[in-house]
């Protein structure tokens, strides 16, 4: 059956086939121009590039969008087309799950707001508004303040489809996307109190999940990357851990899958993320004495792995039981990054350790000194004494 307005159907061989009117009819009889694929983005897509030729060409076609206005049944033009044509561009050449994340962006925030508008109405106005609208409603569970990585993820996603969109002819010049700031509270990092907290906790109920809490406080892994180690990723000999894979759960794009989501286990988040982390002697040794056959998750002893949904729930239990509140799972990272600084391991080193392409990242993102380090720093400066006398302070006339 053919996509209405579009000339577009699925043949009897399997095969999807799109056409285009190519010029003025001859002998009575309409010159069309037919494309072929395996999937319906395939032909549409080859479609819209023949569209976008014949624009630049200056012609005329009966199927070309927002020239040829509403002929012949065709449609004009919107910005869910262009959506649609990115994400079958992106999807050859990005992982399952980036493309998990960027689909159910654009179908989550993009084409409820922008996906009715032509392109030509989407200008530096449009998308300030849209922004400024994300970011004090956007939240999708109660409709409230947006955080600041989404709205910034929302940004690049956007730019990308616009630069896609001039790249392809469907505009001709890319808007302004103005940034949105977003105050970003400060992430959690464990006082040392807590940490000693938990580290008791851990100690205490000695089992295969505790150990993944101790691989994320003192490697600074990733909760997908610990439900994906197995203990044939240590090196007992060098005392170290390779991080390679990582578990998530993403949408399914499958649209024939009685789910909506699933687990994937694939490489990590980047190239960089693969990596190999050196563990505290002490650590090491302790996660030896609990090890288990090579084939084995680390956080669940056997051959079946824990999805991280699950994971973030018994750290939550086991941060119950530890007496400690207010911190998230990534808040170990968080806390294995600031005592790394405290205790002057260099920011090169840490930043390979974490997996990061660049050390800015580290610093910015992960590197919150605590109030004893700060404590600590303050007490270096030269001060007077209680009777008043100066200590190290030099004053000038007039200063």
């Amino acid at each position: 059956m053919g996509r209405r307005g579009e000339n577009i159907r699925k043949r009897e061989d399997g095969r999807w086939e799109a056409r285009v009117v190519k010029g003025a009819p001859r002998g009575g009889r309409t010159n069309y121009k037919y494309f072929y694929g395996k999937s319906y983005r395939d032909v549409k897509q080859k479609k819209m590039k023949f569209l976008m030729l014949l624009e630049k060409q200056g012609a005329v076609a009966e199927d070309m969008p927002a020239l040829a206005g509403q002929t012949d049944g065709a449609e004009e033009l919107r910005f869910r087309q262009i959506v649609e044509e990115w994400l079958a561009a992106k999807q050859p050449g990005v992982k399952e799950s980036t493309l998990a994340c960027y689909t159910t962006m654009a179908e989550a925030y993009i084409l409820p707001k922008l996906g009715d508008l032509a392109p030509v109405e989407i200008d530096a106005a449009v998308l300030s508004a849209f922004l400024t609208e994300q970011k004090e409603h956007g939240r999708q569970r109660d409709g409230g303040v947006l955080s600041g990585k989404t709205l910034a993820d929302l940004r690049m996603i956007l730019m990308q489809i616009l630069c896609f969109a001039k790249t392809q002819g469907m505009i001709r010049t890319v808007p302004d996307c103005p940034a949105v700031s977003v105050h970003q509270a400060a992430p959690g990092v464990l006082t040392k109190r807590e940490q000693a907290l938990l580290e008791e906790r851990v100690l205490a109920e000695d089992n295969p999940f505790s150990l993944g809490v101790l691989l994320s406080l003192y490697g600074g892994l990733r909760i997908g990357e610990v439900c994906a180690l197995k203990w044939c990723d240590f090196d007992r000999g060098n005392g170290t851990v390779s991080v390679s894979r990582t578990i998530a759960r993403i949408a399914d794009l499958d649209a024939s899958s009685p789910s909506r989501t699933k687990l994937v286990i694939g490489p990590p988040k980047t190239d960089c993320s693969i990596r190999l982390v050196p563990l505290p002697a002490p650590v090491f040794r302790y996660l030896m004495q609990c090890s288990r056959d090579d084939s084995a998750y680390v956080v669940t002893g056997t051959a079946r792995y824990m999805e991280p949904r699950v994971c973030r729930e018994r750290y939550k239990c086991l941060l119950r039981r530890a007496g400690i509140s207010g911190h998230t799972y990534h808040s170990l990272r968080h806390t294995f990054t600031t005592r790394c600084v405290e205790n002057g391991v260099d920011m090169k080193s840490l930043s390979e350790i974490m997996g990061h392409s660049d050390v800015r990242i580290t610093m910015q993102r992960y590197v919150h000194p605590s109030l004893d380090a700060k404590r600590e720093q303050i007490e270096k400066l030269p001060c007077f004494d209680a009777g008043g006398q100066n200590r190290g302070l030099k004053s000038t006339p007039g200063s």
